[in-house]
């Protein structure tokens, strides 16, 4: 009886490790994906400020990721994503240095989720746009 009263306190107790094994997995899996929709984000502003057009490219939402928070953001600065069945609001900033004939845009997307290290989970992408079409 005593045996068998162990058996079942060493099994309860590998079974509690490995349901904090799968949380663990779970919320890192959880973060993959909010990164990932961070990044397929900034690739669609990208690909949107290319399409606008050279002179109409201009910094919008400045300092909306520091700090982000979806009830106080204006609208135009947030976006929503379903990831896992869950609504998720989403800032986008964007920063631009002009030398002329070149843009350096800066697309930082963030949110209000923290990773592990207690970070906002953010992205951010820099690239280079000419008004000389090369």
């Amino acid at each position: 009886m005593i045996e068998t009263l162990i058996a079942m306190f060493l099994f309860s107790l590998i079974l509690i490790f490995m349901l904090q094994g799968f949380l663990l997995a779970y919320r890192i899996n959880y973060e993959k994906l909010l990164k990932d929709e961070a990044i397929k984000i900034a690739q669609e502003e990208l690909e949107r400020l290319r399409n606008l057009g050279y002179s109409n490219i201009s910094p919008t939402c400045g300092n909306v990721c520091n700090n982000f928070n979806p009830t106080t953001a204006p609208s135009s600065c947030k976006i929503s994503r379903q990831v896992r069945n869950k609504n998720v609001s989403f800032g986008r900033e964007i920063r631009v240095v002009e030398n002329e004939p070149y843009k350096t845009v800066t697309i930082i997307v963030c949110s209000q989720h923290k990773d592990f290290q207690k970070r906002p989970i953010s992205y951010s992408l820099t690239t280079v746009i000419s008004d000389k079409g090369f």
